[in-house]
């Protein structure tokens, strides 16, 4: 009996395995996890939709639609590249992966507020748009904001953003340092303060920190958290 017993658990383990994996399979993959989440923050997702808290540690499925109250804040870690996207005070956004010219590209169609985009190198194109506007980044620092007007504007601490002005189909270069108001008369580029740039900046920050083996002196490169207060 126990010999029977034994060669049953492997074949139990492995169904169970392969069980999991075929759930897996069958659902959308997560856009981010939530790394930082303050305030009063609801996320409604889900087939039939379901409205709750948006909480740290939860995974943000696509399609998402988030709202930030007067005084929600959160991080999220977009995956799979590890890109930042920090949500302001008062705003509210869907997120989903759609794709643009036969390539894979995150979409934030905002509502009102304003979001912050942390991107690397490699990272999956992402567009911030709204009625009237849509920029488009494959790397750099920017930010996005709409108020009730639809206006949109972006500011770009790092890299460049491409933006496409619907009502009058133009489409403009936005460059590190420089700002763009995009409004039913077209785009407005000029120079950003120094001000203006400093609030582009993360409150949850990034630190390498190298370790060595002393048997092989051989280094190794960690990317380590932390979080300031907002």
């Amino acid at each position: 009996m126990k010999r029977y017993w034994s060669a049953m658990v492997p074949v139990l383990v492995l169904l169970s395995g392969f069980s999991a994996a075929t759930a897996a399979w069958g659902a959308p993959a997560a856009l981010g996890v939530v790394k930082y989440a303050k305030g009063n923050l609801q996320v409604t997702a889900g087939n039939p939709p379901v409205r709750k808290a948006l909480q740290a540690s939860e995974l943000v499925a696509p399609g998402a639609r988030i709202e930030a109250g007067n005084d929600g804040k959160a991080v999220i870690r977009l995956l799979p590249d590890q890109a930042f996207l920090e949500i302001r005070p008062k705003t509210v956004f869907t997120i989903k992966r759609v794709k643009s010219k036969d390539k894979r590209v995150r979409r934030l169609t905002m509502e009102a507020g304003e979001a912050v985009f942390g991107l690397k190198k490699k990272s999956e194109p992402i567009q911030c748009e709204n009625a009237q506007t849509q920029a488009t980044a494959t790397a750099g620092r920017f930010s996005c904001k709409s108020d009730e007007k639809g206006v949109a504007t972006f500011l770009v601490q790092d890299g460049e953003i491409s933006v496409y002005n619907r009502p009058k189909d133009l489409t403009a270069m936005v460059r590190s340092g420089q700002k763009a108001v995009s409004d039913l008369n077209g785009i407005k580029v000029t120079d950003a303060t120094d001000s203006e740039l400093e609030e582009v900046g993360f409150r949850q920050n990034t630190i390498e920190v190298d370790f060595v083996n002393p048997q092989t002196e051989d280094f190794t490169t960690l990317e380590v958290e932390y979080e300031t207060n907002f």
